[in-house]
């Protein structure tokens, strides 16, 4: 998104995997997957070997002998996670360390995100709390999902949502974690929102899911994924509470077309111009 994408000689397998971050960056497909141990120990032999300058990394990740890459020149930038006021810093962070002219990048970015932050309050401002709709989220699997403070619990709390899962992690890390079918459907979600395909398929057809409220009034919805999953540590995140909230309530955003927002988002931020099929298969992924 700053324009430093052909600079990259490291990244994940996550990343060389997405079909959009594949169309838009093919030489992705040669660029070398960093080695990451179980232990989150990231290989600083590898990354002094692809020449590199400046090592991005979370903060839950460790360098061993981190005076290696210092010695070697390799400036190390490491950065929070799960928290939209994170994700956000990040952008500034990074245009800090990349130079002036992405700072601009960085500033114009920030001045969307917070139009979109105040759109949505603005429109949700007046909505009683008990007329909030109540959401479940899946991530991983259909039983893996997410309680407060995490990234996930930000946008919901944004778009008007009210996590079911929100006091379910105390003292959990990451405030994530498995549970079992038998407390989502005490829950009782009205909505559902699914990270993968796979997993509203089998939210949908599972005769186990049927009683739950969001299933019975097909209130089941696959998480948008562009160059990543919108609802995880990625610039898109200035898309996804917007989506979330006018899922929830279409009523209040009329004006708002997400297929317009999208192909004009990742063409102001990301130089490229969506074909149809690409916004479709955004919005609705496979």
């Amino acid at each position: 998104m700053l324009g430093y994408g052909q600079n990259i000689v490291g990244t994940s397998a996550t990343a060389k995997r997405i079909p959009l971050f594949r169309q838009v960056y093919p030489a992705i497909d040669k660029v070398p997957v960093i080695s990451v141990t179980s232990g989150h120990e990231i290989n600083p032999e590898q990354v002094i070997a692809l020449r590199t300058q400046l090592l991005f990394l979370p903060q839950t990740m460790t360098v061993p002998e981190p005076e290696v890459l210092q010695q070697a020149g390799v400036k190390t930038l490491a950065l929070q996670a799960n928290a939209m006021q994170a994700l956000r810093d990040r952008v500034t962070l990074t245009g800090k360390a990349l130079g002036p002219d992405v700072e601009q990048v960085a500033d114009r970015y920030q001045r969307y995100f917070q139009h979109n932050v105040e759109l949505v309050q603005a429109r949700l401002k007046d909505l009683p709390v008990e007329q909030r709709l109540r959401v479940y989220h899946s991530m991983g699997n259909a039983l893996t999902t997410t309680g407060r403070p995490s990234l996930n619990q930000d946008w919901m709390d944004l778009a008007g949502a009210r996590n079911v899962a929100a006091d379910w992690f105390h003292g959990h890390k990451n405030s994530a974690g498995e549970v079992p079918l038998e407390k989502v459907a005490q829950a009782n979600p009205d909505v559902i929102v699914a990270m993968n395909k796979r997993d509203a398929d089998l939210i949908l057809h599972s005769a186990q899911w049927q009683g739950i409220a969001a299933v019975q009034h097909h209130r089941v919805y696959v998480n948008p994924k562009g160059m990543f999953w919108w609802c995880r540590e990625t610039s898109e995140e200035a898309l996804q509470f917007l989506w979330l909230a006018k899922t929830l309530y279409p009523q209040r955003f009329q004006d708002i077309d997400m297929t317009q927002e999208t192909r004009r988002f990742y063409h102001d931020f990301f130089g490229i111009t969506l074909s149809d099929k690409q916004v479709r298969d955004i919005l609705s992924p496979e």
